[in-house]
């Protein structure tokens, strides 16, 4: 490491692992940890040089991956810290993990509603579903705030990553029917998901 600074004064959050000694590693992962639970309010961009440095410490940290380093040191789900890498980068800027959050949900919801809009105008093929979350997104909040939920679709106990969501609460369990040319086929479908009374009630407004 010739030529290279080595910091040797209080530890800080933005400390980088490469300037700093090895033996106040522990210090600076404990200063991140602080920063990251007050949930990222003056701006995320330094998740860009975390995750340099997990790819590049990881294996000397005794790590397998550089995401099992971010979330056993920092305890942040590493499918979001890669989306939110994604983000910064394309902004340009270091947005709260609020913004971080909102971008990457419309992003996960495919954009915005004129493009929502034109994909309703494709056709008789125009499927009528829930936007949802993408699988990633669902993936990293089990992670964040539903570990037990997160372990259980990692052991198979959920055919996918949208179904462990709607059994945590935060994703809407909104069926998809797909408008064919079969009304037959499609009022069997909508039956499916009604009661007798919904049924009742759906007939008369299409009879209005």
């Amino acid at each position: 490491m010739a030529g290279v600074n080595i910091e040797t004064g209080p530890v800080d959050y933005r400390d980088q692992l490469s300037r700093t000694p090895k033996d106040k590693w522990a210090s600076v992962f404990s200063e991140r940890r602080l920063y990251i639970g007050a949930e990222f309010q003056h701006g995320c961009r330094c998740v860009i040089d975390w995750l340099v440095e997990a790819e590049e410490f990881h294996a000397e940290l005794g790590y397998e991956s550089a995401d099992e380093m971010l979330q056993e040191e920092l305890n942040i789900p590493p499918d979001w810290v890669r989306m939110a890498v994604a983000v910064l980068e394309a902004t340009g800027k270091n947005l709260s993990k609020v913004e971080v959050d909102h971008a990457i949900e419309l992003k996960s919801h495919g954009g915005d509603r004129r493009s929502d809009e034109a994909r309703q105008d494709q056709g008789s093929n125009t499927i009528l579903k829930d936007p949802g979350r993408g699988a990633d997104y669902i993936k990293a909040r089990l992670r964040r705030d539903h570990p037990e939920i997160a372990e259980q679709l990692e052991q198979g106990e959920f055919k996918s990553a949208r179904q462990a969501g709607i059994a945590a609460g935060f994703v809407k369990n909104v069926p998809a029917i797909r408008l064919i040319d079969d009304i037959n086929v499609i009022a069997q479908k909508l039956c499916q998901h009604l009661n007798p009374e919904q049924r009742r009630a759906l007939a008369e407004a299409l009879l209005q």
